[in-house]
């Protein structure tokens, strides 16, 4: 069975997929680009309505690492890496 290859556009992680119509999610929007450690997803206190941002309910903090002072925060989003042609 062959494999296929798919490079991250962001961190440069190197994924192997079983087809090339197979793709994945890379874990590097997961990692703290401070420490290394794995964040934790961000759940605000507060309504939608309270973090709106023009008319857009939109969350725009998804990842945060708490073991930083002040913490740090991230709104990098999850990269979807596909076979390389």
């Amino acid at each position: 069975m062959a494999a296929f290859e798919g490079k991250c556009s962001r961190c440069g992680k190197t994924h192997l997929l079983k087809s090339l119509e197979d793709s994945v999610l890379c874990d590097c929007w997961q990692i703290c680009p401070v420490c290394g450690a794995e964040m934790t997803p961000y759940m605000p206190d507060t309504t939608p309505r309270t973090y709106a941002l023009d008319g857009h309910r939109e969350l725009q903090t998804l990842m945060f690492c708490p073991r930083h002072a002040p913490p740090f925060f991230s709104k990098q989003k999850p990269v979807e890496v596909k076979p390389d042609a």
